[in-house]
């Protein structure tokens, strides 16, 4: 290797020990104080560098917040990996274990992150690759798996069943993020609201494992 070429390789491997520099202290500031308290002024301070020097690595405020919030976003894509499951209670469960987990790892980050990617668009639900299609295709994935091993008899379109099973999730993540209630009470208000969609469409002997359910739920 060249001397020009090693003087490159150290200043790209700098550059990126600045900018993971900026993106701890941003998630530790979005985390402690918010989104709208979150300054570029405090996170220049923080991370020992210049405001000028964040324009450059990231952009303005939105873009810091972007970088932030993409990383969550491939972790809860990660954790929510379609689950190869046919029977719909067990695929459903699976999925909200597996993302009550990631969040029970970091929850003030994850609520915090979840109102920082609101208010910047990140979660719209035109973006193919956003949360909301996602979670969208795994929910009717369940739903289409439900219908081919008799589970759901497929009298309503998956498409909607699948709309209304991720409602069920989407309200209680907000329910979560606004303090309203806790993780524990989460998986059991959307399993709850899953399992009643189920049921609009189920096969008599899977409609008893559902009601089943909800009361085992229900009680506690």
């Amino acid at each position: 290797m060249t001397q020009t070429a090693r003087g490159n390789s150290t200043r790209q491997a700098n550059k990126a020990l600045r900018k993971q520099k900026i993106l701890d202290e941003a998630r530790e500031l979005i985390t402690s104080q918010g989104y709208e308290a979150f300054t570029l002024s405090e996170l220049a301070q923080r991370a020992g560098v210049s405001i000028p020097t964040i324009h450059n690595l990231f952009g303005k405020k939105q873009e810091v917040v972007e970088a932030l919030c993409g990383e969550m976003v491939a972790n809860v894509n990660e954790a929510v990996s379609d689950p190869d499951l046919t029977d719909p209670i067990e695929a459903v469960g699976v999925y909200i274990e597996n993302l009550l987990g990631l969040y029970r790892s970091d929850e003030a980050f994850y609520r915090a992150a979840f109102v920082a990617g609101e208010r910047t668009g990140l979660f719209e639900h035109q973006l193919p690759t956003g949360i909301f299609n996602r979670s969208l295709k795994i929910a009717r994935q369940i739903c289409m798996n439900g219908v081919d091993h008799g589970y759901l008899k497929g009298d309503i379109d998956t498409h909607w069943l699948a709309e209304q099973l991720f409602g069920c999730q989407r309200l209680a993540r907000q329910d979560w993020v606004n303090g309203y209630i806790d993780l524990d009470r989460y998986r059991v208000q959307v399993l709850i609201g899953m399992y009643m969609t189920f049921a609009a469409d189920a096969r008599p002997a899977f409609y008893k494992r559902l009601r089943t359910g909800i009361n085992q739920l229900a009680s506690g």
